[in-house]
């Protein structure tokens, strides 16, 4: 009887499925939305950034900006196959609030851009944003500027967890924009980095940074009673103490060394293909206003970097990326 049941059900979902048989309409004339969220009630308002009048003027010119620069392109212009579900809002850590008080918190600004597809569906065309290929720029993040290489468990101690996350190896390029303005390979989406000329983003971490920080990581989630055994981290301190200091100072590659087993330190000559990295902590310039304009990250999720992945969202993405030019980008920045 199970079976019986069973065989029936196949049946009937297979029907259902033939009856709402889905094409996407990649030939639809497309268009551009644009919804201006930075006033909502909704997490991403504006208001828990506590601007004056002059920031929030700044700040809303500076998305005006984006979103008309964004607007400029051929695919924006002339969409098709997809809508431009444009969202502007501000960014910011919504479980954590408070640090939103500080005058000092820079200001992010967010364009959220999902590439909707249409699609018809028993006669009926519409169109569908639900787990869509989109565009994400954002202001002042340096958050999405690097991705960590360490893949951390959360643990109390947010100052030992963040010294430890931020450690990153250098994305590929993809594409040069030009004007120093590179599409990257990120390890699951392709990201734009639009940054000073002046001050470098991204500097090399040394072999005794990066040992102090696996320790103080380690010893942390000892204290919090996860992690590794003291056992190995007596052994993690053994081989740290070990390293002479002269490859303690130099900058720090991780591939491997028979050696330093825990650390996996080695030395240039060793293997020089990953080097690891860290946020500049003066990149940015703490003497301009806090709604001042000084890095802006492009997110694309998915292969932007292959123009024959995906669907026709992902197509049009390529295409919306592939035309723009670093120059104009740079004129977004307050900086040089």
């Amino acid at each position: 009887m199970k079976i019986t049941f069973f065989t029936i059900y196949l049946l009937c979902i297979s029907g259902i499925a033939i009856s709402q048989e889905i094409n996407e309409l990649s030939n639809m004339p497309g268009k551009w939305i644009y919804t201006n969220n930075n006033q909502s009630n909704e997490w991403y308002g504006e208001r828990y950034y506590k601007m004056n009048a002059v920031e929030l003027q700044k700040y809303h010119s500076t998305t005006e900006k984006l979103v008309n620069y964004l607007h400029q392109q051929p695919v924006a212009q002339h969409p098709i196959g997809v809508i431009l579900n444009v969202q502007s809002r501000a960014s910011y850590i919504h479980y954590d609030h408070e640090l939103l008080s500080a005058t000092n918190e820079r200001v992010k600004a967010e364009v959220f851009i999902p590439f909707c597809h249409y699609f018809k569906s028993d006669g009926k065309i519409d169109y569908s944003c639900m787990e869509v290929s989109y565009v994400r720029v954002r202001t002042n993040d340096a958050t999405a500027a690097f991705e960590s290489a360490m893949n951390p468990d959360i643990i109390k101690d947010k100052k030992v967890m963040k010294q430890y996350n931020d450690i990153f190896i250098l994305p590929k390029k993809l594409l040069d924009l030009g004007d120093g303005v590179f599409l990257y390979d990120f390890y699951y989406e392709n990201r734009i980095i639009v940054k000073s000329n002046d001050r470098p983003l991204w500097l090399p971490i040394t072999n005794y940074e990066y040992a102090s920080r696996i320790l103080a990581y380690e010893k942390a989630q000892l204290n919090e009673g996860d992690g590794l055994p003291q056992m190995v981290i007596d052994a993690l301190k053994s081989e740290i103490a070990d390293i002479p200091p002269e490859i303690m100072n130099m900058p720090a590659y991780i591939n491997g060394n028979q050696q330093r087993p825990l650390t996996g330190i080695c030395t240039i000559e060793e293997d020089s293909t990953n080097a690891l990295y860290q946020m500049n902590p003066a990149y940015f310039d703490s003497a301009l206003p806090r709604t001042s304009v000084q890095l802006i990250t492009i997110t694309i999720v998915g292969h932007a970097d292959d123009p024959e992945y995906g669907g026709i969202g992902d197509h049009r993405i390529w295409e919306f990326i592939s035309g723009m030019k670093g120059s104009d980008f740079k004129k977004l920045l307050d900086i040089n």
